[in-house]
């Protein structure tokens, strides 16, 4: 039995705050890892269909702009799913090794949460140069003829508007998500007694 007053007090606060059993922390770790899995495996889908076709629009497309446009999007589809694989890729609990299990949680959870509160700069933001280009390029296409000027015209506005807008549902939405992963993290934080 151990002396030491601070030690015993922590360990019965430890025990009156509920901690979850053993098996119910590694089964929200499983759950974590298997949505983590899931959802990656879509994006990777997602970019194989985004590559595959603005692939096809570098060939297709009439103006060099949209072209170089195309090219743009496919770049940033590859570089949106790199970035996804390296900062929020699936690890198995099994990783954890002789680390606590609640200690492993934890990070991926806190990994999980800086990816998605950076998701406008590795995930969103690459895309729109493409994305502006096209828009020129379908402009200049779209003009009157002998106009020799860019027209935008209000397919053009909507485009933009459209895209102004789900841009922002992605953003806010893995915003929220963090939010709730930070809560998870608090809750780890409070049964280990962690201030950080």
């Amino acid at each position: 039995m151990n002396s030491d007053p601070v030690k015993q007090a922590w360990q019965t606060s430890v025990e009156n705050a509920g901690a979850p059993p053993l098996d119910e922390v590694r089964a929200g770790a499983d759950k974590f890892y298997r949505f983590v899995k899931w959802r990656n495996g879509l994006e990777y889908v997602a970019c194989a269909i985004v590559v595959a076709a603005f692939g096809y629009y570098v060939f297709s497309m009439p103006h060099v702009f949209q072209k170089t446009g195309s090219a743009m999007i496919v770049a940033a589809a590859l570089y949106a799913v790199w970035q996804l694989h390296r900062r929020a890729s699936a690890e198995p609990p099994e990783r954890a090794g002789t680390i606590p299990i609640s200690v492993f949680q934890r990070r991926q959870l806190a990994r999980h949460r800086d990816a998605l509160r950076g998701i406008f700069w590795w995930y969103m933001l690459p895309f729109v140069p493409g994305l502006l280009l096209i828009m020129a390029g379908s402009a200049i296409v779209n003009a009157p003829e002998g106009s020799g000027g860019i027209r935008l015209g209000w397919p053009g506005l909507l485009f933009v508007a459209i895209f102004a807008v789900v841009f922002f549902v992605i953003w806010r939405f893995n915003q929220r998500i963090a939010d709730k992963l930070q809560r998870h993290i608090d809750e780890i934080d409070a049964l280990t007694g962690r201030t950080e």
